[in-house]
Protein backbone atom coordinates (compact mmCIF):
# COMPACT_ATOMS: atom_id res chain seq x y z
CA UNK A 1 0.00 0.00 0.00
CA UNK A 2 2.86 2.38 0.73
CA UNK A 3 4.18 1.96 -2.85
CA UNK A 4 0.88 3.23 -4.24
CA UNK A 5 0.97 6.22 -1.89
CA UNK A 6 4.53 7.00 -2.94
CA UNK A 7 3.61 6.78 -6.63
CA UNK A 8 0.63 9.10 -6.09
CA UNK A 9 2.82 11.61 -4.21
CA UNK A 10 5.41 11.55 -7.00
CA UNK A 11 2.70 12.08 -9.64
CA UNK A 12 1.31 15.06 -7.69
CA UNK A 13 4.79 16.50 -7.26
CA UNK A 14 5.51 16.10 -11.00
CA UNK A 15 2.17 17.71 -11.91
CA UNK A 16 2.77 20.70 -9.62
CA UNK A 17 6.32 21.15 -10.91
CA UNK A 18 5.05 20.93 -14.49
CA UNK A 19 2.42 23.59 -13.79
CA UNK A 20 5.06 25.83 -12.21
CA UNK A 21 7.36 25.40 -15.21
CA UNK A 22 4.50 26.12 -17.64
CA UNK A 23 3.88 29.42 -15.83
CA UNK A 24 7.62 30.19 -15.95
CA UNK A 25 7.73 29.40 -19.67
CA UNK A 26 4.84 31.80 -20.29
CA UNK A 27 6.53 34.55 -18.23
CA UNK A 28 9.77 34.05 -20.14
CA UNK A 29 7.98 34.30 -23.50
CA UNK A 30 6.10 37.44 -22.45
CA UNK A 31 9.31 39.04 -21.17
CA UNK A 32 11.08 38.09 -24.38
CA UNK A 33 8.24 39.59 -26.43
CA UNK A 34 8.19 42.87 -24.49
CA UNK A 35 11.98 43.17 -24.57
CA UNK A 36 12.11 42.52 -28.31
CA UNK A 37 9.39 45.09 -29.04
CA UNK A 38 11.01 47.78 -26.86
CA UNK A 39 14.40 47.02 -28.39
CA UNK A 40 13.32 47.11 -32.03
CA UNK A 41 10.57 49.77 -32.20
CA UNK A 42 12.92 52.77 -31.79
CA UNK A 43 15.10 51.32 -34.55
CA UNK A 44 12.08 51.02 -36.85
CA UNK A 45 10.72 54.48 -36.01
CA UNK A 46 14.06 56.07 -36.82
CA UNK A 47 13.45 55.22 -40.52
CA UNK A 48 10.52 57.66 -40.52
CA UNK A 49 12.62 60.56 -39.24
CA UNK A 50 15.47 62.30 -40.99
CA UNK A 51 17.92 62.00 -38.11
CA UNK A 52 19.75 58.96 -36.71
CA UNK A 53 18.62 57.13 -33.59
CA UNK A 54 19.88 59.10 -30.59
CA UNK A 55 18.90 60.35 -27.15
CA UNK A 56 15.83 58.76 -25.56
CA UNK A 57 15.34 56.41 -28.49
CA UNK A 58 18.80 54.95 -27.98
CA UNK A 59 18.28 54.59 -24.24
CA UNK A 60 14.90 52.90 -24.67
CA UNK A 61 16.31 50.62 -27.33
CA UNK A 62 19.26 49.69 -25.11
CA UNK A 63 16.97 48.93 -22.17
CA UNK A 64 14.79 46.78 -24.41
CA UNK A 65 17.89 44.98 -25.70
CA UNK A 66 19.00 44.26 -22.15
CA UNK A 67 15.54 42.95 -21.20
CA UNK A 68 15.49 40.77 -24.31
CA UNK A 69 19.02 39.46 -23.56
CA UNK A 70 18.00 38.67 -19.96
CA UNK A 71 15.01 36.62 -21.10
CA UNK A 72 17.11 34.94 -23.77
CA UNK A 73 19.47 33.89 -20.97
CA UNK A 74 16.42 32.62 -19.03
CA UNK A 75 15.41 30.52 -22.06
CA UNK A 76 18.87 28.93 -22.10
CA UNK A 77 18.61 28.22 -18.36
CA UNK A 78 15.14 26.74 -18.85
CA UNK A 79 16.33 24.44 -21.62
CA UNK A 80 19.29 23.26 -19.54
CA UNK A 81 16.95 22.46 -16.66
CA UNK A 82 14.74 20.43 -18.97
CA UNK A 83 17.73 18.52 -20.36
CA UNK A 84 18.53 17.40 -16.82
CA UNK A 85 14.93 16.40 -16.05
CA UNK A 86 13.73 14.45 -19.09
CA UNK A 87 10.45 13.45 -17.44
CA UNK A 88 9.52 17.11 -16.99
CA UNK A 89 10.66 17.92 -20.51
CA UNK A 90 8.38 15.24 -21.93
CA UNK A 91 5.41 16.54 -19.95
CA UNK A 92 6.10 20.13 -21.09
CA UNK A 93 6.46 19.12 -24.73
CA UNK A 94 3.38 16.98 -25.17
CA UNK A 95 1.32 16.72 -28.36
CA UNK A 96 -0.79 19.73 -27.37
CA UNK A 97 2.25 22.02 -27.09
CA UNK A 98 3.65 20.66 -30.35
CA UNK A 99 0.36 21.51 -32.10
CA UNK A 100 0.44 25.01 -30.57
CA UNK A 101 4.01 25.49 -31.85
CA UNK A 102 3.04 24.29 -35.32
CA UNK A 103 0.00 26.58 -35.43
CA UNK A 104 1.94 29.60 -34.19
CA UNK A 105 4.72 29.10 -36.75
CA UNK A 106 2.10 28.65 -39.47
CA UNK A 107 0.35 31.87 -38.42
CA UNK A 108 3.70 33.67 -38.23
CA UNK A 109 4.64 32.46 -41.71
CA UNK A 110 1.39 33.68 -43.27
CA UNK A 111 1.50 37.00 -41.42
CA UNK A 112 5.05 37.48 -42.69
CA UNK A 113 4.02 36.59 -46.25
CA UNK A 114 1.13 39.08 -46.03
CA UNK A 115 3.46 41.75 -44.68
CA UNK A 116 5.95 41.17 -47.48
CA UNK A 117 3.12 41.40 -50.03
CA UNK A 118 2.04 44.68 -48.38
CA UNK A 119 5.60 46.03 -48.60
CA UNK A 120 5.81 45.03 -52.26
CA UNK A 121 2.52 46.80 -52.96
CA UNK A 122 3.49 50.07 -51.28
CA UNK A 123 6.96 49.96 -52.81
CA UNK A 124 5.34 51.07 -56.05
CA UNK A 125 4.32 54.34 -54.38
CA UNK A 126 7.00 54.85 -51.72
CA UNK A 127 10.71 54.20 -52.07
CA UNK A 128 11.47 51.81 -49.20
CA UNK A 129 14.85 51.52 -47.54
CA UNK A 130 16.26 47.97 -47.76
CA UNK A 131 17.34 48.00 -44.11
CA UNK A 132 13.84 49.02 -43.06
CA UNK A 133 12.30 46.20 -45.10
CA UNK A 134 14.63 43.63 -43.55
CA UNK A 135 14.25 44.86 -39.96
CA UNK A 136 10.50 45.28 -40.18
CA UNK A 137 10.10 41.81 -41.71
CA UNK A 138 12.08 40.23 -38.89
CA UNK A 139 10.11 42.29 -36.37
CA UNK A 140 6.72 41.26 -37.79
CA UNK A 141 7.73 37.60 -38.10
CA UNK A 142 9.03 37.30 -34.53
CA UNK A 143 6.14 39.24 -33.00
CA UNK A 144 3.51 37.28 -34.95
CA UNK A 145 4.90 33.93 -33.82
CA UNK A 146 5.25 34.92 -30.16
CA UNK A 147 1.83 36.57 -29.90
CA UNK A 148 0.05 33.73 -31.70
CA UNK A 149 1.76 31.17 -29.43
CA UNK A 150 0.76 33.07 -26.29
CA UNK A 151 -2.83 33.53 -27.51
CA UNK A 152 -3.29 29.91 -28.59
CA UNK A 153 -1.67 28.56 -25.42
CA UNK A 154 -3.96 30.70 -23.28
CA UNK A 155 -7.04 29.02 -24.78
Amino acid sequence: MSNIGYIIEEAIHLASETARLEINRRKILIGNLVGFIVWQLPNLFHYFTSRPLAGWGSIISAIGGLVWAYYLFRIVQFSRLLRKKRELANSLNDEYIQVIRFKSFTIGFWVLMGFIAFLMAINGFIDLNVSFVLLSSIFVGVIAILISYLVIEKD
